[in-house]
């Protein structure tokens, strides 16, 4: 870590004042706003808008962690564009933060697709040569998509780093994501009330700030909390109140906890957690939650697919539709069938596949 940016740490954390942790806001001046307290919203599954309020200290500790994240994946000379939602989130104006703090450059255009679409997006990489791209799975994917159909191939252009926000995706899909980049992808963490939950180390596992949290998961059927592997709904609370489960609160979000013991390559001892989507959009099973993120790995192991990948949860299944470069593949019946038993058998759901050509995506999923 740079000595500049070490200062900026300790500037912060001067900063902080003692109060509440995460477990809950800090007590309200005559009804009013909490003090020293971001607003932002949350949806739920049913799409239902809901108040999101942070303290100052939560805010700040929160990009600290972040910014020493990036300070792995990024250096003060890279030029970083940032796609990531501002509106109501915390997602954009924190990574805006944290990456001011390493000392890189930065170029915010949000999600909006209005003020900057795509082709503007592509054309701020081209003439600043970012280095870094930040946002979700999907506009990753779009993005390249349109790179290559304006003959600016992405596997040839500046960006050697895309770290994806947003959106749970599978190891086998993001691979997909920085090949078609010809860069390094890697995904950070964070629900809708703390920003940043889990970041990567090396190797692209997350791993959790268990020096400031504490998660833990419970059985979405038994509503029992997991022991450590399991999956189910993630629990957060402060790293240093009581035993697992006490003080805890629900996000909403499925994940898969593995052990704290340095069995991760990079060695390191703290929690390695594996998103998987909101519990809404998991269908049930008999040997539990099975969500779109499952489906991907399955669906991955085919050479020819593009990293296009949407999936839609019904009952009992999913309707998925995936894309490839090849026309003729896209017009073979045989390959969407083979696709269709493989899941149900690895997944025990039932499933419906649609596979189209890349040129024919935004229609297929509009």
């Amino acid at each position: 870590m740079s000595e500049p940016a070490a200062r900026l740490y300790e500037r912060f954390l001067e900063l902080l004042t003692p109060g509440p942790g995460p477990a809950g806001p800090p007590p309200p001046r005559d009804g009013r706003a909490p003090a020293r307290a971001r607003y932002g919203e949350r949806l739920d599954g049913a799409g239902r808008s809901h108040p999101v309020l942070i303290t100052r200290d939560e805010w700040i500790l929160d990009q600290i962690d972040l910014a020493r994240s990036f300070d792995q994946l990024l250096t003060a000379d890279d030029v970083v564009v940032v796609a990531a939602p501002y509106e109501l989130s915390f997602t954009g104006a924190g990574v805006d933060r944290a990456i001011e703090l390493i000392g890189a450059s930065v170029i915010s255009v949000g999600t909006s697709n209005t003020i900057c679409p795509m082709p503007r997006l592509l054309a701020l990489i081209k003439e600043y040569e970012a280095t870094a791209l930040v946002c979700s799975p999907s506009l990753a994917t779009e993005l390249a998509v349109l790179a290559r159909a304006s003959q600016q191939p992405p596997d040839h252009a500046s960006v050697r780093s895309v770290i994806c926000v947003g959106e749970a995706c599978s190891r086998e899909r993001l691979d997909r994501i920085g090949a078609a980049w010809g860069a390094r992808a890697r995904t950070l963490y964070g629900t809708a009330s703390t920003p940043t939950v889990a970041v990567p180390c090396a190797y692209g596992a997350l791993h959790v700030c268990d020096h400031r949290l504490r998660a833990s998961v419970r059985d979405v059927r038994s509503g029992r909390t997991a022991p450590d592997g399991a999956r189910g709904e993630l629990l957060l609370a402060p790293a240093d109140t009581g035993p697992p489960g006490g003080g805890s609160r629900a996000t909403g979000e499925l994940v898969e906890l593995g052990p704290a013991d340095g069995r991760c390559a990079c060695g390191a001892k703290s929690t390695v957690l594996t998103p998987l989507g909101r519990v809404s959009e998991a269908v049930a099973t008999r040997s539990g939650p099975v969500c779109a993120v499952d489906v991907e790995r399955v669906v991955f192991d085919r050479a020819d697919l593009a990293p296009h990948f949407a999936c839609a949860v019904r009952e009992g299944g999913f309707d998925v539709t995936c894309a490839v470069t090849d026309g003729v593949t896209a017009r073979d019946g045989a390959a969407q069938r083979s696709l269709e038993k493989r899941i149900r058998a690895e997944l025990d759901v039932d499933v419906e596949v649609r596979i189209v050509a890349v040129h024919d995506w935004n229609t297929a999923v509009s």
